[in-house]
């Protein structure tokens, strides 16, 4: 908690501990809008700045060493710098940087994606899942010759101009939650790419299906994150899931799960297994590349086909469309091996049943130490990831969300931080995550400074 000074003020020891990092901030801040190489990095009053990571710690320029569950917005499954992943990409080093010529480590790692994931009949690789989501579009529009595509409401598809629509927005610009108005995020953006985005109501069946039903003719795919992590932790209820999948099929429109946070996440065959609901496409990244720059898109052979040029497929059948996907940097040979390093680590052992069972540990500790201390929050998680809403009301939709209190739970993250433990970052609609180098110990740990830090924030709001 805060010592000595203004008793509100959370951020008081965070600034003490931070020196260097403060400083460097300043130094950043010349070179980079907001000192940061991402604007999600950014929080007040200054980011502190990494030196170095490993297991389930990271360490700062100051030389404060954090238990981490940030673990760089998911990648980090395995925690920080597992030696199998760390040797495959020393060996890779080694032996080739990138050449433009296709690598037999890439061909391998996408017959274990392929493998691991019940949609994926074929698959191509990109460096982000921004890259992943937007191509996975490009192909669907390409496969079903029609331009609109549908996402939920609050639902965020990566950084490209299609996918940043109706992620945030006022109540008013946002409109009625039954049918929502389509709101770019942020400036940039043509309006001509928001009229072709359709927003959906998330776990709202009814509305959902008039607004599919009212666009079908021209709607291309529906893109959506089977759990809402783009939100905190918006879970599927009462067949939401199921549903969709037979109305699209019934509409012809695509299917495209964005697996980028659940992919390889939630179980070896990531969220479609959990959930044995099948989408006709998929993307990924994050926990696929244990820390590296490893992301894609897959689905049915007949869908991904649509990347072949014009001409003749492999049957010699003749082939009059084409959805254009390439990337220098697809495939990297290190990128590539620390990819297949980590799903042969997450099918082949017992990663899920730990991280699983201390993400259960951690946040029903997170709720009861809310509960014990009088403060208003409601934690939600699946498997190892969840998030705390600053609020005792029921999350079930984009919507309610905004009962939660963003302030409350940015101070909450700051004294939580300023004892080195990092319960993800200072945004109420972002979510944490346990890893396979956190031990029960750590968890109990993290509890303990999670309740000092709700006892911090008590009685403010």
């Amino acid at each position: 908690m805060s010592q000595g000074g203004d008793p509100h003020d959370h951020a008081a020891r965070y600034r003490e501990m931070t020196p260097k990092s403060r400083k460097f901030h300043e130094r950043a801040a010349d070179v980079t809008p907001l000192g940061v190489e991402s604007n999600i990095r950014s929080f007040d009053p200054y980011p502190f700045y990494t030196e170095s990571a490993n297991g389930s710690y990271i360490t700062d320029v100051d030389g404060n060493e954090y238990l981490d569950f940030l673990l760089a917005l998911g990648p980090i499954i395995l925690g920080h710098n597992h030696p199998k992943v760390t040797n495959a990409v020393q060996e890779m080093a080694e032996a080739s940087d990138i050449t433009a010529t296709p690598t037999p480590v890439a061909i391998e790692f996408m017959e274990k994606v392929a493998e691991m994931t019940p949609c994926i009949e074929r698959v191509r690789m990109s460096n982000s899942g921004t890259e992943a989501t937007m191509h996975a579009l490009r192909v669907a529009r390409s496969y079903t010759g029609k331009s609109k595509i549908a996402k939920p409401e609050g639902g965020y598809a990566g950084a490209h101009d299609y996918a940043l629509q109706s992620v945030h927005g006022s109540k008013e610009a946002l409109g009625p939650a039954e049918e929502p108005n389509t709101v770019p995020h942020g400036t940039g953006i043509p309006e001509q790419v928001s009229e072709t985005v359709v927003p959906i109501p998330f776990n709202d069946k009814g509305n959902t299906e008039k607004i599919l039903r009212k666009h079908a003719d021209d709607m291309a795919a529906v893109i959506i994150e089977p759990v809402m992590f783009s939100c905190g932790c918006l879970k599927p209820r009462d067949g939401y899931h199921e549903f969709l999948r037979d109305l699209t099929e019934e509409l012809g429109i695509v299917l495209i799960w964005d697996e980028v946070m659940t992919g390889f996440r939630l179980g070896p065959a990531s969220a479609q297994g959990r959930f044995d609901v099948i989408p006709d496409m998929a993307t990924f990244a994050k926990a696929a590349g244990g820390g590296y720059q490893v992301a894609g898109f897959g689905g049915e052979a007949e869908i991904m086909n649509e990347i072949i040029p014009p001409g003749e497929d492999e049957e010699g059948e003749s082939w009059n469309s084409s959805a254009f996907h390439g990337g220098t940097y697809n495939g990297h040979p290190l990128a590539a091996a620390a990819g297949l390093a980590t799903l042969e680590v997450l099918d082949g052992g017992d990663v899920y049943d730990h991280i699983d069972r201390l993400g259960n540990r951690l946040f029903t500790g997170l709720q009861e130490a809310a509960d014990d201390t009088g403060v208003d929050a409601n934690v939600q998680h699946i498997g190892s990831m969840g998030q705390v809403y600053m609020t005792d009301a029921k999350i079930h939709r984009f919507r309610d969300t905004w009962q939660a209190n963003e302030e409350q739970f940015a101070d909450w993250w700051i004294e939580a931080a300023a004892n080195e433990v990092i319960f993800g970052n200072p945004i109420q609609d972002e979510r944490f995550f346990t890893t396979y180098t956190h031990t029960e110990e750590q968890i109990d740990h993290a509890i303990e400074v999670a309740e000092d830090a709700f006892r911090a924030v008590d009685h403010e709001y």
